[in-house]
């Protein structure tokens, strides 16, 4: 008799918040380190001695395990717990700012990054705590697995047996003719048989990393595009910020200061934004595009005022806004797709963001390079962020929109079966009548 129960209930708390611990250990780890790239920047142009446009292009997040497994163990404070555990990455830039810098002066860059590499083996406890929720299986009885034991016979080998066991009296001319074809008959076989797995194991790999039917969702491609949009700005930011700062006169230990001030806008920005988007008070894409719109706001006030007071208010309210949009990313997808779409749908937003990243940093770094500054590459920030937060604003009405256009598609095919069931019954009452 088969036995076992299936228990994937999201519990809300339980081992669910050492889950969270480990979102906040891989985020310092990883995301800080990424955000913290503006002194590791400056240190390198000074190494290598490269144009801006040159030098580095992005640190891979790690963090995706967690939000998936995040996603399994909360669901009512879904949106506080990715705020607890994502504030890690502000945690991680306030401490790796500094950090980095003080390690640079000390060691060198060869020997920063000798530590961050030991540093970075704590992943391995992060990826500890990832336990997935307890799930229990069916187990077969001990007669089904004898029944399947008995019946497991592979009838190729028999017919090969019994070919071969026929031909015992055949000359040696026809039994070496009927090797050959058996031979070339399993080599055929096996051929085709790598080419179904190969096949097989593209398509495993693809519907693990897309999913379709997002694909065909309007609010979700323009989700997309948002998250396109964004590393256009926070990715230039967080690049190249320190030498803009250096460009203002402000020196390095104090640059680093301000990018430090960016983790603590972030490690408050994160949790609040999950807290206001779990309390309700407010839609999270309508806090998605306010928080990127005085992003926008910010960066032209950070153009033209170039007081390290001025530059620190600037970063630390940027970093507030910043870790907001970014953690409300996953709560956007869960409140218009569901739960189940969070792993794929953010997966598939942040490789979008990877892909705009690798190519905006060089970009900006080629802009100040020709310009001699960076006030074009930022006026470019600031474009983004007009165009992500419209986009923002706008997914409820597309959602909408497209919601009541499907609505009225299948109720129009539900119509049109059932008027032709009418007319098919009408048909055949007026055949029977005549008959």
């Amino acid at each position: 008799m088969a036995t076992g129960t299936s228990k994937t209930t999201a519990p809300d708390g339980g081992w669910g918040w050492f889950i969270v611990i480990a979102t906040f250990i891989s985020t310092i780890l990883s995301a800080g380190n990424c955000y913290s790239f503006g002194v590791l920047f400056v240190a390198f142009l000074d190494a290598f001695g490269g144009t801006k446009s040159e030098t580095g292009f992005g640190v891979g997040l790690s963090y995706m395990p967690c939000i998936d497994m995040t996603g399994k163990y909360f669901k009512k404070k879904l949106s506080l717990a990715l705020g607890l555990g994502m504030a890690g990455t502000g945690a991680g830039q306030f401490l790796l700012s500094l950090g980095n810098q003080l390690l640079v002066d000390t060691y060198g860059w060869r020997g920063m990054l000798l530590i961050l590499s030991a540093f970075s083996l704590h992943l391995c406890v992060a990826g500890a705590l990832l336990r997935p929720l307890q799930t229990y299986q069916p187990i077969p009885s001990k007669e089904t697995a004898l029944k399947e034991g008995e019946h497991g016979i592979d009838i190729d080998t028999m017919g090969q047996g019994a070919t071969l066991s026929g031909c015992t009296t055949s000359s040696a001319d026809e039994i070496a003719m009927s090797e050959r074809e058996r031979s070339e008959k399993e080599n055929g076989r096996a051929c085709r048989f790598s080419q179904r797995r190969c096949a097989a194991f593209l398509t495993s790999l693809l519907t693990s990393m897309y999913d379709k039917e997002l694909l065909t969702q309007p609010v979700f491609l323009l989700q997309l595009l948002i998250c396109i949009g964004q590393p256009i700005g926070h990715s230039t930011v967080c690049a190249h910020v320190v030498r803009r700062f250096r460009d203002f006169g402000i020196p390095a230990t104090k640059s680093a200061l301000v990018v430090s001030f960016m983790g603590i806008g972030q490690l408050i920005g994160r949790p609040l934004s999950g807290a206001i988007a779990n309390s309700g008070l407010v839609k999270p894409h309508v806090l998605y595009g306010i928080a990127m719109a005085i992003c926008g706001v910010l960066n032209v006030f950070g153009m033209y005022v170039e007081s390290f007071q001025a530059q620190l208010f600037y970063i630390t309210v940027f970093g507030i806004c910043m870790g907001g949009y970014l953690l409300l990313t996953p709560v956007v997808v869960n409140y218009f797709h569901g739960k189940d779409k969070i792993p794929h749908g953010t997966s598939m937003v942040i490789q979008g963001q990877g892909v705009a990243a690798l190519l905006v940093s060089p970009l900006a770094g080629y802009m100040r390079d020709k310009y001699g500054g960076y006030e074009q590459a930022f006026w470019v920030v600031v474009g983004a962020y007009a165009v992500c937060t419209a986009c923002a604003f706008s997914l409820g009405a597309v959602d909408t929109y497209f919601g009541r256009r499907s609505r009225r598609q299948a109720d129009t095919i539900t119509r049109t079966i059932s008027e032709a069931g009418n007319l098919e019954t009408l048909v055949l009452s007026e055949y029977v009548s005549t008959v």
